[in-house]
């Protein structure tokens, strides 16, 4: 396993600013909109369609960063999924444009994750 150091700098700089941001907005909400928070997160269609975007890409780049090759797999398929759900649901409201969009994002991601 080794680390790949030119990667490290783009992944700190790409996760821990949303991180930071998320963060601090979600430490400055009332009480009853971090119950709202928790609530819209815990609901299936946040963890198939978003969750499972975020978690496949940050599971492809750590596996990049260490040269991890199955769990860059993974993370790949996990993204892949979610994207493939995202797609689907805004195809089915009637937003053809927009599952054409996350459909092309998603298969870039892939490429540049995957390569």
């Amino acid at each position: 396993m080794t680390i790949e150091s030119d990667r490290i700098v783009p992944f700190v700089i790409m996760w821990g600013i949303p991180i930071f941001i998320v963060m601090r907005t979600y430490l400055k909400m009332d009480e009853e909109d971090k119950k709202s928070a928790k609530r819209d997160f815990k609901k299936p269609f946040s963890i198939f369609t978003l969750g499972f975007i975020v978690i496949g890409a940050f599971l492809a780049q750590i596996a990049s960063i260490l040269s991890i090759e199955i769990l860059n797999v993974a993370g790949t398929i996990i993204l892949a999924v979610g994207g493939g759900v995202t797609a689907v649901d805004s195809w089915r409201s009637n937003n053809k444009w927009g599952s054409i969009y996350v459909s092309v994002l998603i298969l870039g991601a892939i490429y540049f994750l995957y390569r």
